[in-house]
């Protein structure tokens, strides 16, 4: 059986509610790593998680090139 990664999924969410949902999700999970994020096809989504991301000193990959709306992040 495979191991289910934690997820926070973005889907139906505002853009202004991204920074506190994933604030939270990546404080509760940053010794719980890898975990999954969801964005979508949303660019402005993406770009948004990104920048969080980063400022984490986190890395972000696609988790598959059949979906390019979800993210490993570790």
């Amino acid at each position: 059986m495979k191991y289910k990664l934690p997820t926070l999924d973005l889907h139906g969410i505002y853009h202004r509610e991204v920074d506190n949902l994933l604030h939270n999700f990546l404080g509760k999970n940053l010794d719980n790593l890898p975990v999954e994020i969801i964005t979508g096809n949303s660019e402005r989504m993406k770009d948004i998680v990104k920048k969080i991301i980063e400022s984490y000193k986190l890395e972000m990959h696609i988790k598959s090139h059949y979906n390019l709306g979800s993210f490993i992040v570790g």
